[in-house]
């Protein structure tokens, strides 16, 4: 038992003492691209939004989800 704390105590000693010095980075650091133009949205009127709902309510009637 005192080997293995004696193991353990020398691994924690020798963790903490190594001291790493990290490289000097030389390179300058890249930019990010500039973010892509987005899509124009395309208007819906309010003619093609009821055709949608009335769509989608047929849909649902012929599923038998809600009655009509």
């Amino acid at each position: 038992m005192k080997r293995l704390a004696f193991v353990l105590v020398v691994l924690a000693v020798a963790a903490c003492s190594k001291s790493e010095t990290p490289k000097a980075d030389s390179t300058p650091p890249a930019m990010a691209p500039a973010p892509a133009a987005a899509p124009a949205a395309a208007p819906m009127d309010s003619a093609m939004m009821k055709a949608k709902a009335d769509s989608m309510h047929k849909d649902s009637v012929a599923k038998g989800l809600i009655k009509p």
